[in-house]
């Protein structure tokens, strides 16, 4: 799942939802949810692997203890990230389709 967005949307989401690099509130809006989440993809390097572990702690930066583990799983269903099967090991998804600019 991929939304498009502009700057101008981007730069809005961010001053509505977040503050000194934290999400003050979670967006109800799926796209909102997933421009936040390319922000926070951009903290990591393409053809790295992560634990899970790992992901969580960057979540925690910018999210809630209450709403990282829902991030995480967005993540997954919004497609920038990839994992494995026993959810142990994530990696930023690199396809064609999916763009994370830094």
């Amino acid at each position: 799942m991929k939304y498009s967005f502009t700057e101008k949307e981007r730069n809005q989401v961010i001053s509505n939802f977040m503050k000194d690099g934290k999400v003050i509130s979670v967006p109800a809006k799926e796209k909102k949810k997933y421009i936040l989440l390319t922000e926070f993809a951009k903290k990591f390097d393409e053809g790295k692997t992560y634990s899970e572990q790992e992901i969580n702690a960057e979540l925690l930066t910018m999210f809630s203890k209450d709403d990282y583990v829902e991030q995480r799983r967005y993540l997954i269903t919004f497609e920038l990230f990839k994992r494995t099967s026993d959810g142990t090991q994530y990696w930023l998804n690199c396809d064609e389709n999916v763009e994370v600019a830094k």
